[in-house]
């Protein structure tokens, strides 16, 4: 996606770096981020990152994936995964799924009042049919799938389908039972 933008963009300067671990010589008037902080597990670390690249008076916006977010989904994961023989070890959990107050409370640890907050469902139909639930596990949720050998991960992912089949399948398509936080914060000079 870097190297498209910076096509598409010339101009404009793209650099590829770690959420987590950032820092640039210049502050910005805005930082943002559209469906990516749910993959930073050290939220902390890129709440500092964030804030140290703002300005006194500097926006931060982003939507990342909240409380709740594809509950469905992981709980159902995890049961199968369990009842196979391949429980997932806490740690191992490849995302950040904050609450309005948890990720309000991050900010705010790190000078960045939060002026606006939203928790909301957003049901999203995945691509590929009767295949958009397997689609998504393939490219989202491998890790939970690293301890199981490839011929195990084909009954799994059935087991998973039955199971969810009731609840997020319908008119022919799989639905993600996604759930979207959407934050304004911006960065106050501290008095």
């Amino acid at each position: 996606m870097i190297e498209q933008a910076r096509r598409a963009y010339p101009v404009l300067q793209f650099v590829l770096g770690d959420a987590a671990d950032f820092r640039f010589a210049e502050p910005f008037d805005a930082v943002f981020s559209n469906a990516a902080l749910h993959w930073v597990t050290r939220a902390a670390d890129a709440a500092a990152c964030i804030a140290a690249a703002l300005r006194p008076g500097g926006r931060f916006v982003a939507e990342l994936g909240g409380k709740g977010n594809v509950q469905a989904i992981t709980s159902a994961l995890l049961a199968a995964l369990a009842e196979a023989g391949y429980p997932l070890p806490e740690e191992r959990f490849p995302w950040y799924f904050p609450s309005i107050g948890e990720y309000a409370a991050l900010l705010e640890a790190h000078g960045l009042e939060p002026v606006c907050a939203a928790l909301f469902d957003r049901p999203t139909r995945l691509e590929g049919g009767e295949a958009g639930l397997r689609t998504w596990l393939a490219l989202f949720a491998g890790r939970f799938f690293e301890a199981v050998p490839a011929e195990r991960r084909v009954e799994i992912v059935r087991l998973l389908e039955e199971r969810l089949r009731p609840q997020l399948f319908h008119d022919g398509a799989w639905f993600a039972d996604y759930r979207r936080l959407r934050i304004v914060a911006v960065k106050r000079t501290r008095v």
